[in-house]
């Protein structure tokens, strides 16, 4: 077993794509999520926690400067300076002089202010409160008010009012859409950063190249569940090399490493509250052995007894396989961890092991403990052969592959 270093290996663009393709909805989910939640939350504070509707009066005015005496006076003023000078008692006082009683100054220095100014000469002034006729009277006095502030300072021949209009409702909630745009963005982007943090952690064997990177055992081959004959062959062809020989092979079913969390239909017999492997069976959270291990030999066709049919179908396969490729007589004995002693002494007893390991999530951590108790064993696993492959992964991640002219071969492209 090599030094574990699964997280520091590097990210494989392809394998992470097609990996993530799988997980897309969670992104798209995250998305209407995030997008859902900002743009609700922006609602309830632009709706409920903003208070009662506003009502606004824009009007606007052209201001004269006493060039002829004061020069550029103008140079002195901008948008800043006219919204506070609105809201000093200079202009106030004199707006008060057109307002009904039961208004007071702070009423009106609350609800007046400046536009932007494209131009210092014209002003636009802004009167919002939330009553539409109060909305309405502070405007009219400011047009009396802001003529009679003109003609009592230096500087100022006069502010004439162009254009007073009607009172309107203060829109609400208008940047609905930015939050819902925000939202959906910051969800996909976060959910995305997570499936990233777990893809770099994420130990599975998915491919050949994953279980080489990790361990000093070669790959046999790999099985996958449409029965691809390419790598039937390939498995074939190493098994023939690699377990010339043997007599004896023991295949360590690995179904039990792949932790999903739900019931699968690949060839696996799986029950709530206890998992069958071979020749076992579950009692009280142990295991006993309830029979021989399962003999494959390719032969006679026969196999084992007690706990058979528990067996993964792609595991008997496989042993069938490596008993064809190995040769004349051999058999292929089926064991499964955790090893007892009569497990032991059939490991021990075997000319080759090896593993048979189901591809997918969840398999990668108890695939480590399980090299960990052969090499503790003192057993040196000949080979492995990855199982329930998916076809539909291999082709996307190696290439399509299509046959040539004469349609016998088929080739990578």
């Amino acid at each position: 077993m090599r030094e574990e270093k699964f997280w520091q290996e590097g990210m494989d663009g392809k394998r992470f794509a097609l990996c993530l393709f799988k997980k897309g909805w969670i992104i798209l989910a995250a998305a209407l999520a995030g997008a859902a939640a900002a743009a609700g939350i922006y609602l309830f504070a632009a709706l409920v926690l903003g208070g009662k509707p506003e009502y606004q009066v824009f009007s606007q005015y052209r201001i004269y400067f006493d060039k002829e005496k004061y020069g550029e006076i103008e140079d002195y003023y901008n948008a800043y300076t006219w919204g506070e000078i609105m809201k000093t008692d200079q202009v106030v006082d004199f707006v008060m002089e057109a307002l009904p009683e039961g208004i007071s100054k702070a009423q009106v220095k609350a609800s007046v202010s400046v536009g932007q100014m494209n131009d210092v000469k014209i002003m636009p002034l802004y009167i919002t409160t939330q009553d539409a006729g109060l909305s309405q009277e502070i405007a009219k006095a400011y047009v009396y008010g802001l003529d009679k502030f003109a003609k009592s300072i230096e500087g100022l021949s006069g502010m004439q009012c162009w254009t007073v209009e009607p009172v309107t409702q203060v829109p609400r909630a208008t940047k609905t859409l930015n939050a819902f745009m925000f939202g959906s963005i910051l969800g996909a982007v976060l959910s995305f950063l997570v499936l990233v943090f777990f893809y770099i952690l994420d130990d599975s064997i998915y491919l050949e190249e994953d279980f080489a990177k990790r361990f000093r055992i070669p790959v046999l081959g790999i099985l996958t569940r449409g029965k691809d004959a390419d790598y039937l062959e390939e498995l074939k062809g190493n098994a023939a090399f690699l377990l010339k020989g043997s007599k004896r092979i023991c295949l360590v079913d690995g179904s039990c490493l792949k932790q999903t969390g739900r019931m699968e239909k690949s060839g696996q017999t799986e029950k709530t509250g206890q998992t069958e492997k071979s020749g076992r069976t579950g009692k009280t959270g142990q295991t006993e052995i309830t029979g021989q291990m399962e003999k494959t030999g390719h032969e006679t066709g026969q196999g084992a007894a007690a706990g058979a049919s528990a067996v993964p179908s792609s595991c008997r396969e496989a042993g069938e396989l490596l008993s064809a490729a190995a040769g004349e007589n051999a058999e292929t004995f089926v064991t499964a961890w955790p090893f007892g002693e009569k497990e032991v002494r059939m490991l021990h007893s075997a000319d080759s092991v090896v593993l048979a390991v189901p591809c997918g999530f969840g398999n990668g951590r108890a695939l480590f403990h399980l090299a960990a108790q052969l090499e503790k064993l003192g057993i040196t696993a000949a080979g492995a052969v990855l199982t329930d492959a998916d076809d539909k992964f291999l082709r996307a991640y190696y290439g399509k592959k299509k046959r040539k002219a004469s349609g016998k071969r088929k080739q990578w492209t």
